[in-house]
């Protein structure tokens, strides 16, 4: 998979959003920390712990069972973020909080892309005729208070969104879209005239964060 991405900080700015890619460019990592970046490598090591051990025995177990309505790859990015969101849940935020998280992870195997997100993030996946958005963040609170509603690593209960995508045979005009916004939104439209898509944020003084992946 490759990436571009693209961002305009507003009079209200969000945390940066740091990008890993791992496991021969098969894995992407986006994370925004709320409170201190020194975590970050920590975070990495937790979610590519279960990944990589996936990725070599088909039959690792883990605390967390597997559910039946995501495929198996998806279950895994799942089990990842639930094992890394425990330990910084017991660990580092057990007596007062220290670091949080917004994370979305996506990874590719053969013809599928599992990804998984917490916080303020949407996803859209974009072809050459359609614009469709797969999911969308939060509640109305993440348009009025910075802090997003939900953080890894912070409460015992938090929302993670997750499942999975096909590529199409055409894998050239298809892309998936993932975005935050505060105090703006993002519409992205298909170019009837082009094979390509542009994007409109409904204030120029808004605050927005967008990356368009796409395979290779």
């Amino acid at each position: 998979m490759n990436f571009q991405t693209r961002s305009h900080q507003g009079v209200v700015k969000m945390p940066t959003t740091t990008v890993q890619q791992l496991l021969d460019n098969n894995l992407i990592i986006f994370l925004r920390s709320w409170g201190s970046h020194d975590y970050d490598q920590k975070f990495t090591q937790e979610v590519m712990h279960f990944l990589s051990t996936a990725q070599a025995d088909i039959e690792v177990t883990s605390p967390f069972d597997y559910l039946e309505n995501l495929s198996s790859l998806a279950n895994k990015v799942r089990i990842s973020l639930l094992l890394a969101h425990d330990y910084f849940y017991k660990l580092e935020n057990k007596n007062s909080f220290s670091i949080g998280f917004e994370v979305a992870l996506f990874i590719s195997d053969k013809s599928e892309i599992a990804w998984a997100t917490v916080g303020r993030f949407n996803l859209h996946k974009i072809t050459k005729q359609t614009s469709q958005i797969i999911s969308a963040c939060g509640t109305d609170r993440d348009r009025q208070v910075l802090l997003p509603v939900d953080l890894l690593g912070v409460e015992k209960d938090f929302e993670l969104r997750c499942g999975s995508v096909r590529r199409g045979s055409d894998r050239c005009q298809e892309a998936l879209v993932v975005s935050s916004c505060y105090d703006n939104s993002l519409e992205f439209k298909v170019n009837d005239t082009a094979s390509d898509w542009t994007f409109e944020p409904s204030k120029n003084d808004g605050t927005y964060w967008f990356s368009k992946i796409k395979s290779e």
